[in-house]
């Protein structure tokens, strides 16, 4: 197969993970009949049967290359948590606090920290860091971390009747394995700003052109898909249609100028071809074509299902699937919805299914096909949902 390795399987026994996984032995070539003599009876692994050992083989590699994937992913991560700690120190002052009239209580002070050493208690109000007041988690964070390890700063406290003045230095944050956008979601400024809706009806784009508010993308691998625009009575809308019936391949067309963490996103879709798959569906949270969230609709398996894609395999989510037929050529509403770890897909207004995910926090959104899919879409609406609020990190 192009793009894959090509040398043949010519061992018969594998080591995964450390354990042996048998694997049939290819057949002898037709001018060789092998010994003459009874071979007797056949080993456990050919006995199961050779589709059964070529499956299981399969898994077992697979999920060995997984394991591995994730392994030298997680060391890379550390490996760049571990550099950022040595060449840019994130300034710690050591306390939990909460929001309390005019500062911020403390709950806890947290040993040999600038805190401590600078005699801050717990139940003390901090009314002010380097003279920003800290009335909230935000403006909390913000004082700390708009100065560097080692910066002197003074502190206004009120500890019952009094209002103390603290003074120290700021400390070096230890090794933290939290994700930084979940402590401190006050500071992640560099996310995409809220975008405006987006609406593609299609019919302002000339009959066969790409229409330039799509961008063309493909996971899997094969021909990429031919996203045009086509014309009947009805009307102008997109066709994506490309039959190639290669099994991992999925065409995407991706709304430009939309990026959103939670959101709503509909369109209409009919099935105008397709043999090996009849598929629509609504991708979100699209990060690369190997990374992204999918509620699909699939005529063969008459089924509604939302898939989590990651290091490009496809996974149904828990929860994620409804009997869905709708094999025929009306034209047929899908609505996605995600809003924080919810995701729930709705089929003609009637059809929905609900799942939870918190693997991806965001991305791109559009519309998606499968293989030898030849899927139209039309009325294609794309909203930002506000976010829920957090609290900020200290």
């Amino acid at each position: 197969m192009p793009g894959l390795c090509p040398r043949p399987l010519a061992l018969s026994l594998l080591a995964v993970g450390g354990c042996a996984v048998a694997a049939p032995s290819p057949a002898p070539p037709a001018s060789d009949p092998g010994p003459a003599s009874d071979p007797g009876p056949a080993s456990p692994a050919v006995a199961a049967g050779p589709s059964r050992d070529a499956a299981a083989l399969r898994l077992a590699l697979l999920r060995a290359r997984d394991a591995q994937i994730e392994e030298e992913a997680a060391r890379a991560h550390l490996d760049a948590r571990l550099l950022l700690d040595r060449v840019m120190p994130l300034p710690y002052l050591g306390v939990d606090a909460d929001p309390d009239g005019d500062g911020m209580r403390v709950k806890k002070v947290y040993p040999l920290t600038a805190a401590d050493s600078a005699g801050l208690r717990e139940g003390d109000i901090l009314l002010s860091l380097g003279g920003d007041p800290t009335t909230d988690p935000k403006s909390l964070g913000v004082a700390i971390r708009s100065r560097s390890v080692g910066e002197a700063f003074e502190m206004r406290v009120r500890r019952g009747a009094e209002t103390l003045a603290l003074s120290g230095r700021l400390g070096r944050r230890g090794e933290e394995d939290e994700d930084e956008a979940e402590q401190f979601p006050f500071l992640a400024e560099g996310g995409p700003p809220v975008p405006a809706p987006a609406t593609l009806d299609f019919d302002g784009d000339p009959e066969g052109a790409v229409p330039a508010g799509i961008e063309s993308v493909l996971g899997g691998h094969g021909r990429p898909g031919d996203w045009r625009v086509r014309r009947d009575s009805g009307g102008s809308f997109l066709r994506q249609g490309d039959d190639d019936p290669t099994g991992i391949r999925f065409p995407m067309a991706l709304v430009r100028g939309f990026e959103s963490k939670d959101a709503v996103v509909k369109t209409r879709f009919r099935y105008a071809g397709g043999k090996a798959d009849r598929a629509a569906g609504v991708v979100v949270r699209f990060r690369d074509p190997w990374t992204y969230l999918v509620a699909r609709v699939n005529a063969i398996e008459a089924d509604l299902r939302i898939f989590r894609v990651q290091h490009g395999l496809r996974t149904t989510i828990p929860g994620g699937k409804v009997a869905a037929p709708c094999d025929d050529d009306r034209w047929h509403a899908l609505e996605v919805r995600v809003e924080g770890p919810r995701i729930t897909a709705t089929l003609d207004c009637k059809v929905t299914v609900s799942t939870y995910d918190t693997t991806i926090q965001g991305g791109r959104v559009g519309v998606w096909t499968k293989s030898d899919s030849v899927t139209d879409f039309d009325d294609l609406r794309a909203e930002p949902l506000p976010a829920p609020a957090e609290d900020g990190g200290k």
